[in-house]
């Protein structure tokens, strides 16, 4: 299993194009041809599975209710704002601004690890968000004695 571990602090550059930490790079499956899929994620960040991993978590999507609204919304509200992005040489991917924006990705971004995927978030609101996980990290650690 991929494992994408650890925090970086990336620019865009000045076409906008996001830079992958070549930590990162190396563990981009082959079978994922340097492709990710970048989807909206959960706490206002963005996720990027490379692309072998993306089919698994598809193939979940598809084993979903169809018949459930709640599924239908969730679905659609993340596949409508999805996109592939193809590293280049140096590591850099096209995202669409209207999907930096949705997160308020504008001239740096954080990459953090998440195991099977990357996140991208806007700095100010990657340490909001942790500020606000701190009590959470350590109930959680202790109820799995990690």
């Amino acid at each position: 299993m991929v494992q994408f571990l650890g925090e970086h602090e990336v620019p865009l550059d000045e076409k906008g194009r996001i830079f992958v930490p070549a930590e990162f790079r190396r563990k981009i499956p082959a079978d994922s041809g340097d492709t990710l899929v970048i989807v909206r994620g959960y706490d206002r960040c963005l996720s990027a599975y490379p692309q072998s991993t993306w089919e698994a978590t598809a193939r979940r999507m598809l084993q979903l209710p169809q018949t459930d609204r709640r599924v239908r919304l969730f679905v659609r509200g993340i596949l409508s704002q999805a996109t592939e992005a193809r590293l280049d040489r140096q590591g850099r991917a096209n995202i669409p601004r209207k999907l930096l924006a949705r997160v308020g990705i504008n001239d740096r971004m954080i990459v953090i690890g998440a195991l099977d995927k990357m996140e991208f978030w806007n700095p100010s609101e990657w340490i909001r968000f942790m500020e606000e996980a701190d009590p959470a990290l350590e109930e959680v650690a202790e109820h799995l004695a990690i």
